[in-house]
């Protein structure tokens, strides 16, 4: 008995499986030109082989940066991997990013086309890429620092 009803619990649990996903993100749509932004691929609940776009027109200024996850909750397993790229322009006008692939066994997934606009940059302005959980915890702006306690002076009596 206890044997059939872990058949049938391992059949249910089966039903409950998470469906593969292949998304990619930016940090920016518009880029102010010699800065740069970051392009993450994900990929949840599933499994492949990743194949990166050319990135045409843009300098890789770092990458691939991999990261992968694992967790199981209240039965639950999910599961997620990404590659992320820094890339930069070579000049203002409008940029693409061709669409990655994601082999499995079931087939290929591919991304959508992103595409970004790079403006001319003449006073130099530096940007830097909003990481969505960075943003969670960290201000752009500087906190204040306590002041400084005195130095009590010692009396005699």
């Amino acid at each position: 008995m206890k044997t059939w009803f872990f058949f049938v619990w391992m059949a249910a649990s089966g039903l409950n499986a998470q469906k593969l996903e292949f998304n990619v993100s930016v940090s920016s749509d518009t880029l102010l030109l010699g800065n740069y932004l970051e392009v993450k691929f994900e990929i949840m609940n599933g499994k492949g082989r990743f194949e990166a776009p050319e990135f045409a027109g843009w300098n890789i200024v770092a990458g691939p940066n991999t990261s992968s996850s694992f967790s199981i909750m209240n039965g639950e397993v999910k599961q997620s991997s990404s590659y992320s790229y820094y890339l930069e322009a070579n000049s203002a006008g409008m940029y693409s990013i061709s669409p990655a692939k994601l082999i499995t066994e079931e087939g290929e997934l591919k991304t959508p086309e992103i595409f970004i606009s790079v403006l001319p940059n003449p006073q130099g302005i530096r940007q830097h890429p909003k990481n969505r959980e960075e943003s969670k915890f960290f201000m752009d702006e500087p906190t204040a620092t306590p002041p400084a306690k005195s130095k009590r002076k010692p009396t005699k009596i």
